[in-house]
């Protein structure tokens, strides 16, 4: 019997545990592989860092976990960038969250919209695929922007490696061009050989990010957040079930 495409999951394994979960619930049959390129580790922020904003910017739950770790006031007004991040401001106590459309552009056109309190500090992660300081300086606003946490990058798993020497179709989310770029690593480093590699990016910078990495297929979702990959996942499963 032909096998069921595989899904590996490359995020930080809480990110990865809570997507597999959006992806059985959405009716995904196959194996699951958690196999993380990414690992997050909290830098040690004190409220001095950031005691002078009116307005912090999230741009991931690191970012909110920084917070909460850095301090125990919740009076700022956040901006997030898509519905988890704001989620998980909201849960942490914070009082006034607002929410973008899921990625840097929709954010910063909100921002421009309605220009926030000033200043502005956008509590961030080491590697950023987009400066959201630059570009409110750029729009005159007062900002800068404070590290929170770094992404450190893991070394494929011995499962994932096997997965993507076995042959087969093997679907893959891709949620940053970070992200993108390790993967493409991490498929020279294992050698996929006979597999079929099928990508499903949160944004077609995320896809482009591959490179030349050989692919099966290569799918963009409607929007980018993790309900619109879980989405085109299915679309890509109902292609390749046997």
């Amino acid at each position: 019997m032909p096998q069921r495409p595989c899904l590996v999951l490359t995020r930080p394994r809480p990110e990865s545990a809570r997507f597999a979960d959006q992806a059985r619930q959405a009716g995904w049959r196959g194996e699951i592989i958690i196999a993380p390129l990414l690992e997050i580790v909290l830098h040690p922020l004190q409220e001095g860092d950031f005691a002078d904003a009116r307005t912090l910017v999230v741009t991931s739950q690191h970012a909110v976990s920084a917070l909460v770790q850095a301090t125990d006031r919740r009076d700022w007004v956040i901006w997030a960038v898509g519905p988890r991040t704001a989620e998980v401001a909201r849960d942490a106590g914070f009082l006034h969250v607002h929410q973008s459309g899921g990625d840097a552009k929709a954010l910063l056109a909100d921002l421009a919209q309605s220009p926030p309190p000033a200043p502005v500090v956008h509590v961030r992660g080491h590697h950023v695929a987009a400066d959201i300081a630059a570009a409110l300086q750029a729009q005159g606003q007062e900002a800068r922007s404070v590290v929170g946490y770094e992404q450190v990058s893991c070394r494929p798993s011995v499962a994932a490696c096997a997965w993507l020497r076995a042959g087969g179709d093997v679907v893959v989310p891709v949620f940053s061009p970070r992200s993108a770029r390790l993967l493409a690593q991490a498929v020279q480093d294992c050698g996929a050989g006979a597999t079929r590699l099928h990508l499903v990016g949160i944004s077609a910078a995320a896809i482009d990010a591959v490179g030349q990495m050989p692919t099966a297929s290569r799918h963009v979702a409607a929007s980018p957040d993790a309900a619109s990959v879980c989405a085109a996942l299915m679309s890509v499963q109902q292609t390749l079930e046997p």
